[in-house]
């Protein structure tokens, strides 16, 4: 088994981001009629949901258009046309990328990298349902008043400078637990390192 990498403080600072876009983006409920018509475009049987992008059981429902992007929300909502069954290794390798883009890549469980069979007729299938969806991204600032909706993210930018100088704090601390030790036991420490850039991540 292997040991749990440790965590950085500024390493949540994209949770941070999902959780503050989550609070604001609704969520529409399907009528049984629409979910059925949304799986029929998918050519899915509604008695054996299976993933859009590689047909293994569906275990969450995925944004075809991200929700989150450059740190913001990209202005698609939780709505039947912008969702597609996914099953969970699908759903994570993709995270907040392109459906396209991804589903040919070379990304860790990406279809094309599993070797999944029939993709082709998949990405068919997946480009009639974003036509039939024909969703457009909200102008949600807009929508919300450009000074509410600015005032909100800048409570954003408060939390994830206080987590920066939380972390910068965490290295003094760490260099003082280290020192503590015998140094045949200190060589063999490991401590969550902050990647390059993370103090901009989220």
């Amino acid at each position: 088994m292997k040991f749990r990498r440790p965590l950085t403080i500024t390493s949540r600072t994209s949770t941070v981001t999902n959780s503050f876009v989550q609070a604001v983006i609704p969520s529409v409920v399907p009528t049984p009629e629409e979910m059925d018509e949304a799986l029929a475009v998918l050519g899915i049987n509604g008695d054996d949901i299976r993933c859009a992008y590689c047909g293994d059981p569906a275990t969450d429902w995925d944004h075809l258009r991200p929700l989150v992007c450059g740190k913001k929300p990209s202005g698609y909502i939780t709505e039947i046309r912008n969702l597609v069954p996914a099953c969970g290794p699908c759903n994570q390798s993709k995270s907040g990328q392109e459906w396209r883009a991804w589903i040919e890549s070379g990304a860790k469980n990406s279809p094309k990298t599993r070797g999944v069979p029939g993709l082709e007729e998949r990405i068919r299938r997946l480009a009639r349902f974003e036509e039939w969806g024909d969703v457009r991204p909200l102008d949600l600032r807009a929508l919300a008043g450009e000074d509410e909706w600015d005032a909100y993210w800048g409570n954003r930018e408060v939390i994830v400078a206080s987590m920066q100088e939380a972390q910068r704090h965490a290295e003094r601390i760490k260099a003082g637990i280290r020192a503590s030790f015998d140094p045949s036991v200190a060589e063999r420490m490991r401590f969550a390192v902050p990647e390059p850039g993370a103090d901009d991540a989220g």
